[in-house]
């Protein structure tokens, strides 16, 4: 106890605010006992927790309306005496309890005229007992009096006090609720979505022990908690929670069943404490969901998110429980009998608060700073679609801890992790009837989107062939069910990115999106006598040593330093040699100096400088200098341009005392010089060192945590090399190349394995020989995909997981050109990547503003992409050449990462583009932001849609419409000849018999062509032109 301190600006404010409580009180007596383990949660421990920051067993407390009495033991009574005074604090008195009798007796009696003193009415909590010899000591000492004081219960009142939170009480349950998010993110869902993949049979008892031991192990707690401070003031409010496999009990002493985890539903909810303050986090997860559960759960969603609307200070609980009640009711009357009354409550050091709850009928009156509980839920539910008895019923829940805010702004949640459907849907993969192939459970990942695919891979979006994909329609309804979510989202993200970009660029001015030019100030030398003796020559000099040309003007020696030199040029005409000097001057051409920046535009400038001499030698030699001074100096100026962005790292802190962990015979790209030789990869204090072999066998290659921004790990799975890539955050100088991207690899493929003229090769041959090197080879890659892996987990735990590793998802890659060559792109969490080859392709998914999808029309076999960044400066990247059967696959994977985009049937200016819009971002936005490239994306769809079909008709309609125009089609010809009558002379009289007789004499003559006169040419047939 002598290390403990308590807070005394938070006493004395805290304690301000109970002495003001003590309206209708004359007095409130808090007393403690000895400590119960078996009940944690009281408001008499929770008093203390608020008030001194610790439990006091064996202490009471006497607040009356001007000052606050604390009795008890020494210890405690030195502990709280050095509480200080402050200005406007509250006035404490310590009375000591020891072990005499008769002291503690003259005490009590003290307390008891105090009492008296004070008045009549007593507050006390009235339903909470404690026990112990202290206790039994006052109330044989306050028996007497008793009977004289009236006792009313208090701990409404003292509800109402510790509900409303200050700063540093939200900022510890911010920090509860952060500890609640990691392990729900981090730990749980990998360790459930790995229970299915692996199809492993556990408890959901012995899932729960799981989650609770991750506080007690230091690897995960590392890994989980690495910024929390103080973690040993973290502990576990209640066992973790898991429902599944149909019995779902949504109480709140509900208890995990000894059934196997079931591949159903899958509830989890996990209540943790920091510094004694509670948090609760509760999410639903659900394996190959049917459509009517999808439904269900995107209204329970759909649910929470208006009662965080309706959460405003002022308003009732009660009130805020029944229009959730009577939302259900009207929106989805059928789930009325399966929504949860109990919407939840005030948390904090009570972890339940049975004052405050959002339940029917409780009017007590929400206030801002309060933090609650919030529970949303469904139970009782039937799955008619099931496939087993066990996932016949199920049920939802959502529980996060919000903080109630001022003024009419949603209550604010702080359990931030994800429960978007995308996010917490698993899916079977369809069975593929020709392979028989055994379904795999995936999940849905950030950077994944919901699939269906076989043996092969991802189904193709855009059909092939006449032969129908689906034997069903209601297998097309639930695409185009999909389809239709996936508009309503992305109108919901531009919407988003409209008002965010407003927000963003609110009151700030653009530019022209070109660099700022300004005016470059050169200095040959600071004064007349710094000048070479060699100028009293009157010759032209190069003085390399100044940068500069010293050149005789009108007898005067005139330097010009070598910047203001643009070139120079050499002629030969008779015997004289003349050099032409061109100077750097405004209005010079097109060229990128034109608009070269100047002090004063009236100034006059000198373009060029023409010297005429015999002295060829003499001339050679000054053009040659000035011509390698000038080389230099572009040198010079491009390696500083290159430099400009490079930051000083700080020095890499080798491990003392152990050998560093090595991944060894890794190659490294880009190379730093020479030829590639393995080297060993080493992890260390603060980052990482490869030591370079070869002819720069001796450098080092450093690699600092903080410089890292993606770590990729890329398994040798079809692929010629299994790799950590490694993405910095400001680039490094290796050798003399700048570099943002290394790698360290090494071949899957052993080439003494695979040449086909070796001795063994000749001896055994056939069949069985290519099986054995098949399967070295598979366990050969397996070894080195374990190697790698592992070695990239000790990197991020080396790191404290400041540094992730991510790994590409093969499954919804595709082919696009982002460079030179047609690569395959991969998704990850995080980012799209080519990782495969150089040049290295990484864009970050949280650096992208939106992505526009070019050349997307009928009859097209591919597609472009141009991903637009946040950063407007930065030059838009463009992937080319996508394969149209992919457009459904790219659009699916941006809409589950929430990136907006759009497409278009043209390829546009981009460079214009961008640079109309860093002139004025704010108008940009104000006049629509990215809406024209909307018209004719997925965004528009729905409106064009429903224009079309305005205009169908009935079969019958056709029909006649249809008759009617093979009626004009009959008549047309004679109707338009008839107007055309006085152009073709006689044959426009005639009438059906004429026009009769006519073809029946010229099937005669074909058919007798010898009976024609004979002075009549013959007929010649027309050619085709």
């Amino acid at each position: 106890m002598s290390e403990v301190q308590i807070d005394a600006a938070a006493f004395h404010r805290r304690a301000k605010r109970l002495l003001e409580s003590l309206k209708s009180f004359d007095s409130v007596l808090v007393i403690q006992g000895r400590s119960d383990e078996k009940n944690p949660y009281t408001k008499t421990i929770a008093t203390q927790m608020w008030l001194l920051g610790y439990e006091f067993p064996n202490t009471m407390m006497l607040a009356t309306k001007s000052k606050l009495y604390v009795v008890a033991s020494l210890k405690k009574a030195k502990i709280l005496e050095a509480i200080p005074s402050v200005p406007d604090g509250v006035s404490l008195e310590i009375l000591v309890h020891g072990k005499e009798a008769d002291k503690n007796k003259e005490m009590f009696g003290k307390l008891v005229s105090i009492l008296k003193s004070s008045g009549s009415t007593i507050g006390m909590v009235s339903k909470e007992t404690t026990g112990g010899k202290f206790v039994d000591e006052w109330v044989a000492e306050f028996a007497a009096s008793k009977p004289s004081f009236t006792e009313a219960d208090f701990g409404p009142v003292l509800s109402r006090v510790l509900a409303v939170k200050d700063d540093s009480e939200i900022k510890y349950e911010k920090t509860a609720s952060g500890l609640c998010t990691a392990v729900m993110r981090d730990y749980f869902i990998d360790e459930m979505a790995d229970t299915f993949d692996q199809e492993k049979s556990i408890t959901n008892e012995k899932m729960a022990d799981r989650i609770a031991a991750v506080l007690s192990s230091d690897k995960l707690a590392k890994k989980l908690f690495s910024k929390v401070p103080m973690l040993d003031m973290a502990e576990w409010s209640a066992q973790p929670l898991v429902l599944s496999g149909g019995q779902y009990d949504l109480s709140h002493d509900a208890e995990s069943s000894t059934a196997l985890l079931h591949a159903g539903t899958v509830v989890c909810t996990l209540s943790m404490r920091y510094f004694m303050y509670n948090a609760t986090i509760s999410r639903t997860f659900m394996i190959d969901p049917s459509p009517d559960q999808d439904k269900n759960y995107s209204f329970l969603l759909e649910l929470q998110k208006k009662m965080l609307g309706w959460m405003t200070p002022g308003e009732s609980m009660g009130a805020v429980q029944a229009k959730a009640a009577k939302y259900v009711q009207d929106q989805r009357p059928d789930l009325t009998g399966n929504f949860v009354a109990d919407c939840g409550g005030v948390t904090g050091i009570e972890m339940r608060d049975g004052v405050h709850t959002i339940a029917p009928g409780n009017s007590e009156l929400l206030q801002a700073n309060m933090v609650i509980a919030l529970r949303v839920g469904l139970q009782d539910l039937i799955n008619a679609k099931a496939t087993d008895k066990l996932s016949k019923t199920y049920a939802y829940q959502l529980i996060d801890t919000v903080v109630v805010k001022e003024g009419d702004a949603a209550a604010e949640v702080l359990t931030s992790c994800s429960k978007e459907p995308n996010d917490v849907s698993f899916f079977f993969n369809e069975e593929d009837t020709t392979t028989g192939a055994k379904p795999d459970v995936k999940r849905e990942a950030k950077a994944d989107t919901k699939r269906e695919g076989n043996g092969a891979g991802a189904r193709p979006s855009t059909r092939k062939s006449a032969i129908l994909p689906s034997k069903f329609r209601s297998e097309e309804k639930d695409d185009e069910s999909t389809t239709r979510k996936r508009r309503e989202h992305q109108k919901e993200l531009l919407s988003r990115l409209l008002v965010e970009g407003r927000r963003r660029f609110a009151g700030e001015e653009g530019d022209d999106g070109e660099e700022t030019r300004v005016v470059k100030k050169f200095e040959s030398y600071k004064r007349e006598t710094a000048l070479p003796r060699e100028v009293r020559n009157c010759k032209i000099l190069v003085d390399e040593r100044a940068d500069s040309i010293v050149l005789p003007i009108y007898g005067m020696a005139v330097p010009f330093h070598i910047s203001t030199l643009k070139n120079i040029s050499r002629n030969d005409e008779g015997e004289y040699v003349y050099l032409r000097l061109n100077l750097v001057s405004p209005g010079q051409g097109v060229g990128k100096k034109d608009g070269l920046p100047v002090e004063d535009p009236g100034n006059t400038f000198v373009r060029s400088l023409t010297f005429r001499s015999t002295d060829i030698a003499r001339m050679n030699e000054i053009y040659q200098s000035i011509t390698a001074l000038k080389r230099d100096q572009i040198k010079r100026e491009t390696e500083k341009a290159q430099l400009a962005d490079i930051v000083q790292q700080d020095r890499l802190m080798p491990t003392v005392g152990q050998r560093p962990a090595r991944l060894p015979d890794v190659f490294m790209r880009p190379v730093a010089e020479g030829k590639r030789f393995p080297s060993a990869l080493e992890i260390h204090s603060n980052g990482l060192r490869y030591m370079a072999a070869g002819r720069g066998a001796g450098s080092a290659v450093d690699i600092l945590f903080n410089n890292i921004r993606h770590l990729f790990f890329q398994p040798c799975d079809n692929e010629l090399l299994v790799l950590i890539h490694v993405h910095l955050r400001n680039p490094i100088m290796l050798g003399k190349k700048k570099i943002q991207d290394i790698q360290f690899y090494r071949e899957a493929s052993d080439a003494s394995f695979d040449e086909t003229g070796n001795r063994r090769r000749r001896i055994r041959y056939g069949d069985e020989d290519e099986i054995e090197a098949e399967q070295e080879e598979r366990r050969r890659r397996r070894q080195l995909n374990k190697e790698f892996k592992e070695f990239a987990g000790k990197i991020a735990e080396a790191s404290n997981h400041e540094v992730e590793v991510d790994t590409p998802f093969r499954e919804v890659s595709f082919n696009g050109v982002p460079a030179r060559s047609n690569v395959l792109l991969q998704p990850t969490v995080d980012c799209l990547v080519h990782l495969s080859d150089t040049p290295f392709f990484i864009i970050t998914v949280a650096d992208v503003e939106i992505v526009h999808l070019e050349r997307v029309q009928f009859g097209l076999k591919n597609f472009d992409m141009v991903f637009v960044f946040k950063e407007f400066k930065r030059a838009p990247v463009h992937v080319n050449t996508v394969p149209m059967t992919q457009l459904d696959n790219v659009k699916e994977w941006l809409d589950s990462v929430n990136l907006p985009y759009t497409e278009g049937p043209v390829n546009l200016n981009w460079a214009q583009i961008m640079k109309t819009i860093n002139k004025d971002p704010a108008g940009f936005y104000e006049d629509g932001g990215w809406s024209f490239l909307a018209q004719d994306s997925d965004a528009e769809a729905d409106e064009s849609e429903e224009e079309e079909s305005e205009f169908t008709v009935s079969e019958d309609e056709f029909e006649e419409s249809e008759s009617e125009s093979s009626e004009e089609s009959e008549f047309g010809t004679e109707s338009d000849d008839s107007d055309d009558g006085g152009d073709d002379g006689d044959d426009s009289g005639e009438d059906w018999d004429a026009l009769e007789a006519k073809a029946i004499a010229y099937d005669e003559k074909r058919t007798h062509p010898a009976e024609s006169p004979p002075n009549r040419a013959p007929a010649k047939r027309a050619r085709k032109k």
